[in-house]
């Protein structure tokens, strides 16, 4: 820049030159040196003139006299304007990215402004609070989620913790909201669906309740008699009694902690068993004999009709288990002289298991509960002959490892039917006829 300067400096000392010189010649030597002054001025006035239209509106560098200082000017800006526009550019590349981040997050986002109207949202937020991204983006967030919890939190200006509120398009939906200020009294709300999240910490406390309940009555039996038999005499058969009790208790409980363990890998998907083709017909002949000792004295009739050429593939063991809880049910809610039906069959390409029975029966606002832990029709009746509540939730979560589906079909007074329905790709055909095999 020092450069031109000295040059424009030459070029000023050579107009007063040139100027002094005509002066002289024409006898007026201060005359001379104010025109040529004036011309001096004149073409930088013009020349600033063009400079002040320029910026405004220029977007090249000015063409023409490359060694006068407005030539060196109009470079400089330029170059101070493209590195404007460059960095201009980055910005709205970093604003477009962050959008189409904000855009593309799960969570509902939102941006207030100081009246708490919206600024911004993204997808999210018409998906999980139920607005409009074009209608809704200007109007005031407290008009449209109406909640008083959540206008109250809103206007408090306390968001240290978010807060937890029903949400405003589904009851059944539980949303957590927090509000994290920045910028000029600026907000960004943020809605998160955490439906699973608090349905997972109810099951958990019901668990931990339902647990503690179940092993608190075993516990409490067995603890009473110890106390009874400690330092007193007792008769032998009351000794006896109090033995057979705790034995009793006892078994309870480790069959509880034994559906527990079985349930807990079945949840978790942790079977570590290789499947394998599972002869069916000859597991059903087994569980036949099993439910006749476990029936007792009941006299209960039995039937079993076995398609003897399908097999599945898949864990024999778990299978088994959740087959024989079905069984056992049956043998357990079916007064004595009911009629038990076993049926192992084809349809639809697949295979079914049933068990029939004309027992007491399930009123249908309940059967949808039935595969809950803990959950009992008749909570008395389950807990006098040891079941652990539990037996029914691991059928459904053997049938879903093994993508088959539960069906409850029952009629309070008249019976039950429980029917897995097993997908024609577990079905394995072994030779031999199709005919169904009964046998009492």
């Amino acid at each position: 820049m020092t450069d031109y300067w000295l040059k424009e400096l030459r070029r000023l000392a050579l107009i007063l030159a040139a100027s002094l010189l005509v002066g002289t010649v024409f006898e007026l030597p201060g005359g001379a040196l104010v025109i040529g002054l004036l011309i001096f001025l004149g073409w930088h006035l013009l020349k600033l003139r063009h400079f002040a239209r320029w910026l405004a509106h220029g977007y090249e560098p000015e063409p023409g006299f490359s060694d006068n200082i407005w030539s060196e000017l109009y470079y400089q800006v330029y170059k101070l304007r493209e590195r404007g526009r460059k960095r201009e550019r980055k910005l709205k590349n970093l604003v477009e990215r962050y959008r189409q981040s904000a855009a593309a997050f799960p969570d509902a986002a939102l941006v207030l402004r100081r009246d708490n109207s919206i600024e911004w949202m993204n997808e999210a937020a018409a998906t999980l609070l139920g607005l409009n991204l074009v209608r809704d983006v200007g109007q005031r967030v407290d008009n449209l989620v109406r909640q008083p919890d959540f206008v109250d939190y809103l206007q408090s200006g306390e968001y240290a913790e978010p807060i937890t509120l029903k949400s405003p398009i589904d009851n059944a939906a539980i949303m957590q909201i927090y509000i994290v200020p920045y910028g000029d009294n600026q907000r960004l709300l943020i809605a998160r669906d955490i439906t699973k999240l608090h349905r997972l910490e109810v099951m958990r406390r019901d668990f931990i309740a339902n647990v503690s309940h179940e092993l608190s009555t075993p516990l409490t039996v067995i603890g009473g008699y110890l106390e009874s038999l400690v330092g007193k005499p007792r008769k032998p058969e009351q000794i006896e009694q109090a033995l057979r009790q705790m034995q009793q208790q006892t078994e309870r409980m480790r069959n509880l902690v034994n559906d527990l363990l079985q349930i807990s890998r079945l949840e978790m998907n942790e079977i570590q068993e290789e499947e394998t083709d599972v002869n069916v017909p000859g597991m059903l002949h087994g569980l036949l004999a099993d439910a006749r000792m476990l029936g007792g004295e009941r006299h209960h009739e039995f039937a079993l009709e076995v398609d003897e050429s399908v097999w599945l593939h898949g864990v024999g063991q778990y299978l088994y288990s959740a087959f024989a809880n079905l069984v056992r049910n049956a043998v357990q809610y079916t007064p004595g002289g009911g009629r038990i039906v076993i049926r192992w069959y084809a349809a639809d390409g697949g295979a079914c298991f049933s068990v029939e029975d004309n027992g007491i029966g399930i009123p249908p606002h309940l059967i949808p509960r039935l595969t809950e832990r803990f959950y009992r029709v008749d909570t008395g009746r389950s807990r006098s002959v040891g079941g652990t509540g539990l037996g029914l939730s691991i059928v459904k979560h053997v049938l879903r490892n093994h993508q088959a589906v539960l069906e409850v079909r029952s009629t309070p007074g008249q019976g039950s039917t429980f029917l897995c329905r097993f997908p024609p790709s577990r079905v394995v055909p072994k030779p031999g006829g199709a005919e169904m095999r009964l046998v009492k």
